[in-house]
Order: structure tokens, then C-alpha cells, then sequence
């Protein structure tokens, strides 16, 4: 944990990246709330980074990357109703009510498109 800062103005993010953090942070703890990196930074108060290779940060990947895959199904599938989808000990799911179900060239497709999205580095 490091000490009480000054942060002025700036974002986690923009914080992670002038510590060298911001590669590996994916969240960080702040009094014991975790803040997406987009927040601002606080004034005053310690940050903790969060990284993947921390449970909680493994379990946000898992959280964000569900979501990645839904917003590609709904950009290939448009009709396609998403259902149920959490983050699971080892990975994460999304289950989809649609008329034809998913064929292996569809899932090529998806994880194409998540690469896509991901690639555009969107919050």
C-alpha cells in the first residue's frame, strides 16, 4: 500500500501509469473499496493496485471479458437476447436465447470481434 499522495486532478489510470502500474493494474482499493480505474484518484488517501494475478483482479478479467463477449455477440447477432453471464472460479459464461444456436464458425467470429473490441481500448 502505498503512502498518502496528492493527486490533484488525475485518474487512477493516469495515476497507474505514472507509477509504472499501468500495465498490470486492472482496479485499485481505495479504504477498502474497489474503484474501476477511470475514477479519480483520491486526494490524501492511499491506492492499492489490483493486478490479474490477484484473485480479485483474476475475477474482474473474468467480469469485464463477459461483457466484451456480449457486446460481440449483440454486434454479430443483433437479435440475440442476453441472458445470465457471471464471472466463475475459472472463468466466466454467457448464456444467449437465440432462434439458431451458435455454430464453431460463429465462435471463431465472436472471439475475433472481442479481440476487435478490446484492440479499441474503450472504458
Amino acid at each position: 500500500m502505498g503512502k498518502p499522495k496528492d493527486y490533484g486532478e488525475m485518474t487512477l489510470l493516469e495515476l497507474a501509469k505514472k507509477e509504472g502500474k499501468a500495465k498490470v493494474a486492472v482496479a485499485a482499493r481505495v479504504d477498502d473499496r474497489v474503484l474501476d480505474l477511470g475514477r479519480p484518484a483520491p486526494e490524501g488517501r492511499p491506492v492499492e493496485w489490483i493486478t490479474a494475478s490477484d484473485p480479485e483482479g483474476a475475477d474482474i478479467l473474468r467480469h469485464s471479458t463477459a461483457h466484451v463477449m456480449a457486446a460481440a455477440v449483440k454486434e454479430l447477432f443483433p437479435e440475440a437476447l442476453i441472458t445470465i453471464g457471471p464471472s466463475i472460479e475459472n472463468g466466466f459464461y454467457y448464456d444467449f436465447d437465440v432462434d439458431i444456436p451458435f455454430t464453431p464458425e460463429d465462435l471463431v467470429r465472436i472471439e475475433e470481434r472481442m479481440r476487435e473490441i478490446v484492440k479499441k481500448s474503450e472504458p
